[in-house]
């Protein structure tokens, strides 16, 4: 028979204790990478969506802009100028 320095029963004690340790430190990092990796993969998600949303409008697009910007306020003034010129009544002179 081989000496032993300490009781049976303590040794499983200790290696049930050393077990659950390990099972809640593989636990916690586990969720630690889980979390992690999943706001670096919001992360990355939120930055193409806003370089895509947001990015530089091509020259036809801001020219086309430009253009009803124009011909919105130039409707407006001849709107505006029609109405100067139009009598304020319907009354006959």
């Amino acid at each position: 028979m081989y000496p032993q320095l300490v009781e049976p029963n303590i040794v499983h004690v200790m290696n049930y204790q050393l077990l659950e340790c390990n099972k809640k430190r593989v636990m916690k990092n586990t969720i630690i990478f889980n979390v992690s990796c999943g706001i670096l993969i919001l992360l990355i998600i939120g930055i193409i969506l806003y370089i895509k949303y947001k990015g530089k409008q091509d020259i036809q697009t801001t020219m086309k802009k430009e253009n009803k910007k124009r011909e919105y306020i130039l409707s407006k003034l001849q709107f505006y100028q029609k109405q100067r010129t139009k009598e304020f009544t319907n009354m006959p002179i």
